[in-house]
């Protein structure tokens, strides 16, 4: 009596047992399902609230175009008239100027009036041909102003043909172009003067001009 009691309780109690595991078996299968559904379709939603936030949001205005900057204006040049040149009217004399034996300019000229030594009263010979002339150089003070001029100088003809004791007796105008003469003279050469076999000095003479050729 007691065995049959025990076996059917136990039966019982075994189908509960199992109709409880089947219970709670299929409730976490149903509700996992759904768990899952409603995150995914969350996660959906957020992501297409999220874009829809992001393309609401304003967007930073972008920077205007830079404005063109205008040309500058061009300045006029001002008209500057060229200063004129002026040449300054120099009139220089016309020379021409030959040149002497040692290439010296010669700018004076002295008198040959007559090719032979004329002797005077008082001793003294004029224009006497040398052998050998240095011709005068025209003083540049004299060239630059256009000075002209002549000087009468006196001196020694020594034994041996060379000059000394040299003198001017006149200048025109005086003190231009006397040291030139004096330079230039001294430096002559003549033929020795023989009287009765035997060289003798004598004083000569000589006016020398300064002209400028034109």
């Amino acid at each position: 009596m007691k065995q049959p009691l025990i076996i059917s309780v136990s039966i019982i109690i075994n189908a509960l047992l199992f109709l409880l595991i089947h219970q709670l078996v299929t409730n976490e299968m149903v509700a996992l399902p759904r768990l899952e559904s409603i995150n995914w379709i969350d996660f959906i939603q957020l992501e297409q609230q999220t874009r829809v936030d992001e393309e609401k949001k304003p967007r930073p205005d972008e920077p205007p175009p830079p404005e063109e900057t205008p040309p500058l204006p061009k300045i006029a040049q001002p008209d500057v008239p060229k200063p004129k040149q002026v040449t300054p009217d120099l009139s220089m004399p016309n020379i021409n100027v030959p040149l002497a034996i040692d290439g010296v300019p010669y700018l004076g000229d002295y008198l040959k009036s007559s090719p032979s030594a004329i002797p005077s009263t008082s001793g003294i010979t004029t224009n006497v041909v040398p052998t050998t002339r240095i011709e005068p150089v025209y003083p540049p003070r004299a060239l630059r102003a256009g000075i002209e001029g002549m000087v009468t100088v006196e001196f020694t003809i020594m034994t041996d043909g060379s000059v000394s004791n040299i003198e001017v007796v006149k200048g025109e105008p005086p003190g231009i172009f006397d040291r030139a003469v004096i330079e230039a003279v001294s430096r002559w050469k003549f033929a020795t003067e023989i009287v009765n076999g035997q060289p003798v000095e004598k004083r000569a003479r000589q006016d020398i001009k300064f002209t400028l050729i034109k």
